[in-house]
């Protein structure tokens, strides 16, 4: 047996027979539709980032499984092998080792946003909070966010002395 590869070497190697976007490329796709985008980073780091508005979680661990045809947790979205699936996590290399693995199952139309999330916010587009906001609820802007996580992270610390005052 070879050297154990590296996680960037495995994602580096996989890039090579997945298709890679830029966010300008993915933006175009997204909003002509038909594209089912798929975030694959875990629930607690699409809560702490967002993601690109319209993306589906399924995280890495689970992606396989919900695309097995034959798995009782299959997803009914993720049965036709021939339909346009893009993928997107933080930076890009959990997504690309997830696209390799739907190409290995038979996914014709897979591909990936260069950057990931970060990628995308670099291009000038925003992310949406997750879970994603109710419909008719405009998503908080940069000011709120920041406002918001420094009132959870005054709560978590028991700090409460500047909202008594």
């Amino acid at each position: 047996m070879g050297k154990a590869k590296t996680f960037r070497e495995r994602v580096h190697e996989a890039r090579e027979h997945v298709a890679m976007l830029s966010p300008d490329e993915a933006r175009q796709l997204i909003d002509v539709g038909g594209v089912l985008l798929i975030d694959v980073g875990e629930e607690w780091q699409l809560r702490e980032r967002g993601t690109i508005p319209g993306a589906r979680n399924i995280t890495r661990g689970e992606l396989e499984i919900r695309a097995d045809t034959e798995q009782e947790r299959r997803d009914p979205a993720l049965q036709d092998r021939q339909q346009k699936i893009m993928l997107t996590c933080g930076g890009g290399g959990k997504a690309t080792l997830s696209a390799s693995a739907l190409l290995e199952m038979g996914f014709t139309d897979v591909s990936v946003i260069r950057g990931g999330c970060r990628g995308w916010q670099r291009a000038g587009y925003p992310l949406e909070p997750y879970p994603a906001p109710i419909s008719g609820v405009y998503p908080l802007s940069d000011e709120e966010r920041t406002a918001v996580r420094a009132g959870m992270d005054a709560a978590r610390r028991g700090d409460f002395a500047s909202e008594i005052d």
